[in-house]
Order: C-alpha cells, then structure tokens, then sequence
C-alpha cells in the first residue's frame, strides 16, 4: 500500500474514531439515565410490588428505543462534520471560520437532540397497550416527568462529554481561521452572551430539576396517603353502610329488608358521588378479610366479606387539582428565583470577563506599555480578579522588555549611523589606492612582458578587481541596511543586461572563459531599473553558478534564460539554471536568506546583496528544486517601476 493510500486510511480512521467516541459517550449516558430510573422510580413513585416489574419491563424496552432513536438523530448530524473533521486530521489548511462555527455547535446539538429524542420515547409510556399493566394515569405522567427530570439532568454530563471530544478535534484547526472566528465572535458579542445563559442555565437547571422531583416525590408519597385513605373509607362503607337484613320471614322482618335494600341503594349513591362505584355480590368471600386488587386501567378494587355475599367497590386515588397546582406554583415560584439570580450572576460574570477581554488585547499596546493608566471597574469575581492580576504583573514585565528593547534598537541606529559615517569616510580611501593599483596594472601590461610576468599581471589585476568588487559590496549593504540606496529607473533592455551580466560575472568568479548559455525570448520589453546594479545583482547570481560548476567535474552548463510567463504577465523572469547537483534548493535559499554555509560563507553577503537590490526594484527572487537534485533561481523584475520604496524581506549581513 503506497503512502498516500495508508495516510488517506488513517484520516478517514480519526474521523470514524470521532463519531464513534460521540456515540458511544451518548450511548453510556442513555445508559446510565434509564439505570437511574429504574432505580429511583419505585422508590419515588411509591410503587407496589406487583407494578414495579411491569415498569421496569417497559423501561427498559423504552431504554432500547430511546438510545436507537438517539443515535440515529446523531449519525445524522454527524455526517454533516465528517469531511471537516477529515481535513482537520490529516492537518489541512483549507479551513473556513464558519465550518468551525458549526462544528463548534455540535455539543448542543446533539444535547438537544439526545433529549428530545429519548423523552419523546419516554413519552410512549402513556400509549395505551405500551403503559405498563395495573398503572394509573396520574402515575404514568409522574413516571413520564421523572423520565423527562433525569433526561434533563443527564443532558449536563451529555454535553460536557460531547464539548471535550469536539474541542480535541478544533484544536486541530490552524491558528489562522480560529483566530478570525474568534474575533468575529467578539465583534457580535456572542461569548458575553453566551456566558450570561450558560450561567443561567447552570443555575437555574439544578434547581427545576430538584424542583420536579422534589413534586414528584411528594405526589406520590401524597398518592399513597389518599389510596389509604379511601381503602379505609372503602371498608367502613361496606361494613356499616352495606350489612345485610337481619333474617327471618315475618312481615316486619321483610319490610325492614326492603328497607334495608332502599338503604343500600341510598348508600351506593352517596358513595359513587365521592367516586366510589358499589357493587354487591351474592357470592361468599373467600377470606374473611377484606382484599384490595388494581385494576389494569391502574383503579383499586376493594372486595370486603358481609355476612350474606361480599361488597365490590373500585375507586381511584387521583389528587385534586388544587393540590397539583399549589405544588407547581412552588416549584416554578424556585424556578423563577433561581433564573432571576442567575441572570445577575450573569450579566456580572458576563461584565467581567468583557472588561478582562479588553485589558489582555491592551496588553502589549503602546499605551499601557508606557505605563498610562487604564481606568476599569473592579472585578466582582474572584477568579477574574486574579487574572487581573495576573494580566497586571506580565504589562509590568512587558514594559521592562519594552524599555530594553527601545534602549537596544536605539543602540543598533547608532551604530548604523557610526557604520555610515565610517564607510562614507573610508569609501575614498579604500577605492583610491586600489584604483591607482589596477590603472597602473593595466599600463603596464600594454608594454613588453614575459609571459611569466603577464600571468603575475593578470593574476594582480583579478585579485584588484575581486577587492573592489568586495568593497563595492560591503559599502552598497550597508546603504541598503541605512536605507541610503537609491536607484534609478532608466529603461533597460533585457539582452544587453544578461550579456553584460554575464561578463561581470566572469570576471567576479575568476574564469571569463566559463561556459555560461544565455536565451533571451523574442519581443521582451524594456524594464524599469537601474543597469549598474541590476547588472551587478544578476552577475553575483551568475558568478556563483559558475564557481559551483567548476568544482564539480559532472556539472553542466550554466543556463541564463529570459521570458515573460503568462502568469503573471507584468514581470519578466530571469532564471539562472545551476548547472552543478551539488547546489540544493535549501542550500540556495539559506545564502539568499543572508544565513551562511559551509561553502557559501564568502558569497553570503553578495547574494543576500543581490537580492535586495532585486527587491528594490520591485521585484522577487525565488528558489525552485530540479527533478535531478539541481536548483534554479527565478530573479523576477516589474515592468512598471514601483510608486514607493518597496519594503524588503531582510537587510543584506556578513554572515
């Protein structure tokens, strides 16, 4: 398997393994919410014994369907991150702001849809054919609310889980688009926002939470005390509203039974307006007590032995209304206490961290550094305060570096300015006695010599011109590094500039006789410059191909090519092709980037020289690795002069 196929298998891996923790975290939190159910509902609800199994049965088939229901909600959404997700791990720079602005939403998202999905499910309990056999309908809500309770309050540790996954992969992302998201982020005024409701939340949450289940607990504690309640009422119904007629045939004793049946008939009346529904049965009691039952719709049924046949009466046990609203009101009553709180609590939170915000992007400004004042609201949070501090010490430290800095780059102009003046005064005393050297050098040579004696000639005048080369150079870097070198912008033809180039460069390397092959393309035009420098610049180029060609016996010709590429079509570009392997594209750019080498140390400062004066012309040099080892310079110059001193990426050094 090549090596683009493997990392390509690992980057879809990383985003499988970040769905996966998403489901499988979402999955243990269903878990653990409907093992929490089915641990306090019974003890809660207060439910019997022969009613907890069934819902527990129906729980966990609830538990089941609420975790399919959830994952699938979420395998949705995250579909929609998983090519960012992907460009993420495999360390990509092709990152949008607003692609992370949503993949930062994540964690709610699915917190969202986690509890709709699951109570939605939970909320199945109150089907009919689903609810559980012998549950009422006041239990069956009380059931659904507390499902719906630790739903709510699972959401908590759903979305911290989910937040720390997600945050793992945006840190991922490049500085460049999180930095923009965040500062769009500050420009709307989203995270003192934020902060405000999640703060409310936090507050408020934990206590509508505890409020529902502080009305649940005591509903079904209440539940309970009422169906004792009419239990009791139930038997003393039947044993003294509902005894049988004394026995015997006389006409008295059957006109005190019809009395009596008139009697029963009366009390059944009266207790089905207190929702007792009184049925008598002729048949004997199996017990001599009485038996209480549940029907499947959830009512009690209470059988209770007289003494001819038994008295069935069903009833249910619901709380009045008044009872439930009171119940409510109190706990929305804590609920609106704690959102009121929690708002303050905000906004002051909110109000702090704003104000911190402000003072750490002061930090470093030249206003605080010169140590003015900067009048601010005392923090009214501990931790906030702190960072206040702690913001405080590092403006005090950051001054000290500042004054230090200041006191350096003072020293550096000086010494800039004393190097000017040195170079300014020396410059005529360098050239002069060398001038005289090389111009009597060159009227000697016009007379008889030996052939010994030319070469020692030859050899003086090479070695004369390389030193006023040198000076020249030294004394144009320390123009450039002083700002000092100004150029013209005469038009140059392109033919003439490489030929001219070429020849220097012969000179500057030692070897005029050297190989070098120039192309210039038909119809160049003329560009802005000025010919002395320019010229000099490219032979520095030049001059270097040829000394790394003559120590390598394999290399080729030096190649010195002009065009005018399509793109961009308002430069010309001169390439100077090496012709030596040995000269890497690494190598090239640390001596264009004025860092010296092994084998470079002398020619650092001409070509970072080089460079410069390129770049003062408007124009670039790049470096670009051939196939075969190989390097090419690109010099690149502008068809137009610039309007303003073009700023340049580094000053020429000695190295």
């Amino acid at each position: 398997m090549s090596d683009a196929a493997v990392r390509d298998a690992a980057v879809r891996d990383a985003a499988a393994r970040f769905a996966r923790r998403i489901l499988v975290r979402q999955a243990l939190t269903v878990a653990a919410a409907f093992l929490l159910m089915a641990i306090l509902a019974p003890r809660l609800l207060v439910l019997e014994g022969d009613v907890a199994p069934a819902v527990l049965q129906v729980g966990a088939a609830l538990g089941v369907l609420s975790l399919a229901a959830s994952a699938a909600t979420s395998l949705v959404v995250l579909r929609r991150h998983r090519e960012l997700v992907r460009t993420l791990a495999a360390g990509g720079k092709d990152v949008e702001p607003l692609d992370l602005s949503r993949l930062a939403e994540l964690p709610t998202a699915l917190t969202v849809r986690f509890v709709v999905a699951s109570s939605l499910a939970s909320s199945l309990v109150l089907v009919p054919g689903v609810r559980p056999a012998m549950l009422d309908d006041g239990r069956a809500v009380s059931l659904l609310t507390l499902a719906i309770t630790i739903l709510g309050g699972a959401a908590i540790p759903h979305f911290v889980l989910t937040r720390q996954t997600t945050l793992e992969v945006i840190e991922l992302s490049p500085l460049e688009p999180l930095t923009a998201l965040l500062e769009a982020l500050e420009i709307a005024r989203v995270p003192g926002r934020r902060i405000a409701r999640r703060l409310l939340l936090a507050v408020v949450a934990p206590v509508a939470l505890m409020g529902a289940g502080a009305v649940l607990v005591t509903h079904a504690h209440l539940r309970t005390f009422v169906e004792q309640s009419r239990r009791a009422t139930a038997i003393l119904v039947a044993r003294t509203a509902l005894e049988p007629a004394p026995s015997g045939g006389g006409p008295a004793n059957r006109a005190a039974g019809v009395s009596l049946a008139a009697g029963r008939a009366a009390a059944a009346t009266a207790a089905a307006e207190y929702g007792f529904a009184v049925r008598l049965d002729p048949r004997n009691a199996e017990s001599p007590e009485p038996s209480f039952t549940r029907e499947p719709d959830g009512q009690l049924v209470v059988t209770a032995p007289l003494d001819e046949g038994q008295a069935v009466l069903r009833f249910a046990a619901d709380l009045d209304l008044e009872t439930i609203t009171g119940s409510v009101a109190v706990g929305l009553l804590g609920v609106i206490l704690a959102g009121a709180l929690g708002a303050l609590f905000g906004r002051a939170l909110a109000d702090d961290l704003v104000g911190a915000t402000r003072r750490v992007r002061l930090v470093g400004t030249e206003s605080v550094m010169r140590g003015s004042t900067v009048i601010a609201r005392p923090a009214r949070f501990h931790v906030v305060a702190e960072l206040g501090r702690a913001m405080e010490d590092l403006t005090a430290r950051f001054r000290v570096f500042a004054a230090a800095q200041e006191r350096a780059l003072d020293a550096r102009a000086a010494a800039q300015r004393m190097r000017g003046l040195l170079f300014a005064s020396v410059s005529h005393d360098l050239k002069s006695p060398l001038n005289a050297i090389l111009g009597f050098a060159e009227l000697v040579g016009q007379g008889q010599l030996t052939h010994a004696q030319r070469e020692s000639l030859e050899l003086i005048s090479r070695r004369g011109r390389e030193l006023l080369g040198l000076i020249e150079t030294i004394l144009d870097a320390a123009r450039v590094e002083a700002g000092q070198l100004n150029l013209s912008g005469r038009p140059m033809n392109v033919g003439r500039l490489l030929t001219e180039a070429v020849r220097k460069a012969g000179e500057l390397s030692g070897d005029a006789s050297a190989p070098v092959v120039v192309e210039v393309a038909d119809g160049l035009p003329n560009i802005p410059g000025d010919p002395a420098y320019a010229t000099r610049a490219l032979a520095v180029i030049v001059a270097h191909g040829i000394r790394t060609a003559a120590a390598d016996p394999s290399a080729r010709v030096t190649m010195v090519r002009a065009t005018l590429p399509a793109r961009p079509g308002d430069r010309v570009c001169v390439d100077v092709e090496y012709g030596s392997r040995d000269v890497t594209r690494d190598e090239l750019e640390l001596l264009f980037a004025r860092q010296a080498t092994g084998r470079g140390r002398g020619l650092t400062l001409g070509l970072s020289l080089a460079r410069s004066v390129i770049e003062l012309h408007g124009g670039a040099v790049e470096v670009e690795g051939r196939r075969d080892g190989g390097a090419v310079c690109h010099a690149w110059f502008p068809l137009v002069a610039p309007q303003k001193r073009p700023q340049l990426t580094s000053f020429p050094t000695l190295g």
